[in-house]
């Protein structure tokens, strides 16, 4: 399916414990506080990812260059995206799990998440729909869908709307799932060791259902040749919450081992080595390599087997794992990499990258009539560079015209209770999310 990058989501500060023994759940100690302040520049690499996957396609040099089969494969932005939000979005619940603290309000959470993802997307949907043209909506049926984020279970309406948004369906259902999932996994259990080991069961049962479930949908009758001419449910299944869990496990595992660390205070020295970005990015690197190489089609949207789709995916979840490793671990303002991640440049690509992903692929065919380019016979260069300041320019006006004060509305909305200045793990000061 048409590929993109979700969304959105925090970046924080977690006090951590005195150095010592796991401390009993409640038990107040001294703290210092740990920063996130390198996930706006990863959102940046995935947004700009996916424009450079479109742009490079719509060009034809993803089909001409030898070098298309590195540009085939800039959809690994959608899986950074769905790592950065198992990571951001489970966090809290993961901390308030081992330290006994109260989780974050279901309510909340869901309030704070749509502020979040609707108003931006339907201002970009109606304008690019009804103002542009350059994107079609098939009737009521395709607008409800569409502004309904049911698309890619409908599938009529698969090729229709903003292409980009089908990880926007999932994303969405990401959100339904996340309080319910940690209410599950919490189980009353007060104990943080045999709380870890629960979860480490639950996201290990994730994967497995994510294997599954992504195997068997890829095998139905509907996966053929002919399931972009005559789309069917099960052609849609891959698009599906269950068939991406393995993704958002991973960033939700990261959740679980970051929090452990600062409730333990027991991060390994290796994650404060001057040599670990470099060592987990080249990592990353030779995975996008693999993946690259493995001889997978380059169409944008194109059947692919599914042993090597799954094999595709699992690297990908590889290649994020690895670039998001520095921006979890170590001191987060040391080193050229995590120098780079929070530059002014970076940052503010990653501040706005919602509004890009909503809006480059509308530029994209607006800037191909505007120039009579024809399809898949233009210029990579010449079109990325412009669909690039339009798409910052959107995205700019949406994120200060719309998403900002929608932001300040969603920091009075507290996910913890504040009776009193709050208490993050073992009765601490509280972790303060502030989504970007």
């Amino acid at each position: 399916m048409a590929t993109s990058t979700p969304t959105p989501d925090a970046t924080g500060t977690l006090a951590a414990p005195a150095p010592g023994p796991v401390p009993s759940r409640g038990q107040a100690a001294p703290s210092r506080p740990r920063h996130f302040p390198c996930f706006d520049g990863l959102r940046a690499i995935a947004a700009l990812s996916v424009l450079a996957l479109h742009s490079a396609w719509q060009s034809g040099f993803t089909l001409h260059s030898p070098l298309g089969v590195y540009t085939s494969r800039l959809d690994i932005g959608v899986s950074v995206f769905f790592l950065i939000s198992g990571f951001l979005l489970y966090r809290p619940f993961a901390a308030s799990h081992l330290s006994g603290r109260e989780a974050p309000s279901a309510g909340r959470f869901y309030l704070r998440r749509l502020l979040r993802i609707i108003p931006a997307y339907w201002l970009a949907l109606t304008l690019l729909t009804y103002v542009l043209h350059v994107v079609t909506l098939s009737g009521w049926q395709g607008a409800v869908s569409h502004y309904g984020f049911a698309q890619i279970y409908i599938p009529t309406q698969i090729f229709t709307g903003i292409g980009p948004s089908w990880s926007l369906c999932t994303e969405m259902s990401f959100y339904l799932f996340v309080p319910l999932y940690a209410a599950v996994v919490a189980g009353g259990e007060r104990d943080p060791g045999r709380m870890v080991r629960r979860e480490l069961v639950g996201l290990g049962t994730l994967v497995a259902v994510s294997f599954g479930f992504r195997a068997w949908a890829l095998n139905q009758p509907g996966c053929t040749h002919d399931c972009f001419a005559h789309p069917t449910l099960t052609s849609t299944m891959a698009d599906w919450l269950p068939s991406y869990f393995d993704l958002f496990a991973l960033g939700m595992l990261l959740a679980v081992v970051s929090s452990w660390f600062v409730l333990t205070d027991a991060e390994p020295a290796w994650a404060r080595h001057r040599a670990f970005p470099w060592v987990s990015w080249a990592a990353a690197a030779a995975t996008f390599v693999v993946v690259s190489n493995l001889g997978i089609d380059r169409n944008v949207i194109s059947i692919i087997p599914p042993g090597l789709d799954i094999a595709r995916q699992t690297l990908y979840g590889v290649f994020a794992f690895f670039l998001l490793l520095p921006a979890v671990f170590g001191e987060q303002d040391h080193g050229a990499i995590r120098q780079l991640l929070r530059s002014w440049p970076l940052a503010s690509i990653g501040v706005v990258s919602y509004g890009v992903y909503l809006w480059h692929q509308g530029w994209i065919t607006q800037w191909m009539r505007w120039t009579d380019t024809v399809d898949l016979h233009g210029s990579f260069v010449a079109l990325l560079v412009p669909v690039l300041a339009l798409s910052l320019f959107s995205a700019a006006g949406s994120y200060f015209v719309v998403e900002r004060p929608l932001l300040r509305l969603k920091d009075h909305l507290s996910w913890w209770r504040r009776p009193r200045a709050g208490a993050d793990l073992g009765g601490r000061p509280a972790l303060h999310a502030r989504d970007a």
